[in-house]
C-alpha cells in the first residue's frame, strides 16, 4: 500500500474526490465484522485495474440500493424506539 504521507499528499489534489470517497467506504467497510477476510480480497482483485463488467456494475449497484435501504430501515427502527 501507497505510503500514508503519499496518500496524503495525493488527497491534496482537487481531482481526489473518487479516492477520498473509496478510502472512507473502505475505511467503513474494514471497521465492519461483515466485511471478512475473503471479501477484501475480492476487493484487492477489483483493484488490480481490470475493467469491471456490466453484469457484475448492476449487480453491484442493485446490492447498494437494498444496502442503503436497509440503513434507512435501520435508522427509522432507532428513531422510532429513542
Amino acid at each position: 500500500m501507497a505510503a500514508t504521507s503519499e496518500m496524503l499528499l495525493a488527497l491534496r489534489n482537487p481531482e481526489s474526490g473518487w479516492l477520498a470517497t473509496l478510502i472512507v467506504a473502505l475505511a467503513e467497510a474494514q471497521a465492519d465484522p461483515g466485511f471478512t477476510s475473503h471479501h477484501q480480497a475480492l476487493f484487492a482483485d477489483l483493484c488490480q485495474g481490470q475493467p469491471i463488467s456490466l453484469v457484475l456494475r448492476a449487480a453491484a449497484l442493485q446490492r447498494s440500493l437494498d444496502f442503503e435501504r436497509h440503513l434507512e430501515h435501520q435508522q427509522d427502527d432507532m428513531a422510532a424506539t429513542g
